[in-house]
């Protein structure tokens, strides 16, 4: 095509990156910018197509929804608030469709003629399909050919290689395939069955590149609670090569770690800030790099707040104006609704530190406050916690005999990152294990409802071994309120 402009040069080099980060075959990804916008972030179809890859949010909400966690941003819920959002951010705009480019690039197998039907459409003309192809086969560096579009004229399938760095493997040299298993024919009646292990361990430095370290062994425990202090995660990683290893103990900053298995249970275990690094020897031959890092731990130490705050404001508008005003930008998630409806009487300064405000709010409500994923969280044990309560049975991925504490009871079970701080679980009382009450000590009995709710989670993995689970401890919460608190509104924590 002709030379681009400064715009559509950058919109280019962020499809790469890109690429390079999720793991998407390059050559599709500029193809279809290409072929779609040539590399402009525009709008199409009377407004409802947006970006470089003209992604229809109606059809793939749940991907922008994604990218926008994942760059700590807020999707909007109106089209004509999209359009504005998308246009204003092209970085946003762009992973947005190289993920979606890669989702359909892998459902069709990587066949040419099978995307374009998906992509574009099953009625798409002749003369377009052509276009396209040719547009692909340019970047495959293979010329341009003329085909017929209909259904079994012999397209060209190539396949690169790819390069593989000594001890380590670089995220923008690899195409990452989307299943390390395949599925047995007539196993899909089965359901979602917990096999096939999925993972990635991606770190990044401040520039925003980031090195997918997931192809050399690596370990993790993450500890997560719904005390304020920071979640803690520790990675180690094995056998880099001295240049890489060099390069993320000076510049990697952030750790993003997602685990899983194939099918529904897959997703974000963590996602922080390196705070120390370790080099070691495991034995003669085995080195090892440590990485240390905390969930938000730039949002405790480096949020600061300096505004005023007008009078009649509620608690939840106070804590919405301490996050926004941050010098750490930083999101609201789970926000209690029963936080105290008093309002301020008079005008007010905010000057300190945002995690200090915020938790002087939630003791004023008798709440617990806590970061999980770099976002905020301010939760009463008397609220119905977000999203769907997970019943966990032998068949679901719990792994041994439950045992009942003094609060609740503690699990584990299959590595599973729907698992979260403050949500419920179900576990029937028959599969407990009763607690050995001492004497003069409290007996309490199981929850009659069986649901629990999870205060503390520990995810631990080993990429190369056998650890590949969750462990978590539960605090009984329905058929009344937990034995500990002296009345509804109490904060046990």
């Amino acid at each position: 095509m002709a030379g681009l402009s400064q715009e559509q040069q950058n919109i280019k080099n962020i499809g790469v990156s890109e690429a390079q980060l999720q793991g998407v075959d390059l050559n599709i990804v500029l193809a279809t910018l290409e072929a779609e916008t040539s590399f402009r972030n525009i709008l199409g179809d009377s407004g409802n197509a947006l970006g470089p890859g003209q992604v229809w949010s109606k059809w793939h909400n749940a991907d922008f929804i994604y990218i926008a966690n994942r760059m700590r941003l807020n999707w909007p819920t109106t089209l004509e608030d999209r359009q504005k959002f998308v246009l204003s951010n092209n970085q946003f705009a762009t992973a947005v469709a190289v993920r979606v480019i890669g989702k359909i690039w892998n459902s069709a197998r990587k066949d040419f003629r099978r995307f374009s039907l998906a992509y574009v459409g099953p009625k798409i003309p002749d003369s377009d399909y052509n276009r396209r192809y040719n547009i692909w086969l340019k970047y495959q560096g293979t010329g341009s050919l003329e085909v017929n579009a209909s259904p079994g004229a012999g397209d060209v399938s190539l396949t690169l290689g790819n390069t593989l760095n000594a001890g380590n493997q670089e995220i923008n040299s690899i195409d990452f395939p989307p299943t390390n298993f395949g599925v047995v024919a007539g196993s899909e009646r089965t359901g979602n069955v917990l096999y096939g292990r999925r993972y990635r361990v991606l770190v990044s430095s401040p520039s925003g590149v980031a090195l997918d370290v997931s192809q050399l062994r690596c370990t993790f425990r993450i500890k997560k609670t719904i005390n304020q202090s920071p979640n803690f995660s520790e990675i180690v990683i094995y056998n880099l090569n001295a240049a890489t290893e060099n390069a993320i103990i000076q510049e990697g900053n952030r750790v993003i770690i997602e685990a899983g298995y194939e099918g529904n249970q897959y997703g974000l275990l963590f996602d922080g800030d390196v705070v120390q690094t370790i080099r070691d020897k495991e034995d003669s031959v085995t080195y090892r790099l440590t990485l240390y890092a905390l969930d938000g731990d730039r949002g405790y130490n480096q949020g600061f707040i300096n505004f005023s705050l007008t009078k009649g404001q509620s608690q939840r508008e106070v804590v919405e104006s301490v996050v926004k005003n941050s010098t750490v930008s930083t999101q609201l998630n789970s926000i209690s609704d029963d936080l105290s409806k008093q309002k301020l009487t008079r005008g007010k300064v905010m000057f300190g530190m945002m995690k200090d405000y915020l938790r002087q709010l939630s003791q004023t409500s008798e709440a617990s406050f806590y970061l999980e994923d770099g976002k905020v969280n301010i939760v009463k044990m008397s609220d119905l916690p977000e999203g769907e309560v997970i019943s966990l049975t032998p068949d679901s991925g719990l792994i041994g005999t439950p045992q009942q504490a003094d609060l609740g009871i503690t699990f584990r079970c299959l590595l599973n990152p729907s698992i979260k701080i403050s949500g419920m679980v179900h576990l029937d009382s028959s599969l407990i294990r009763a607690q050995v009450f001492q004497l003069g000590q409290v007996q309490r009995s199981l929850d009659g409802d069986g649901l629990y709710r999870v205060i503390s989670v520990d995810h631990i993995g080993d990429t190369r071994g056998d650890d590949f689970f969750t462990e978590a401890t539960t605090v009984s919460q329905a058929g009344g309120i937990p034995n500990l608190m002296t009345s509804p509104g109490a904060n046990p924590f």
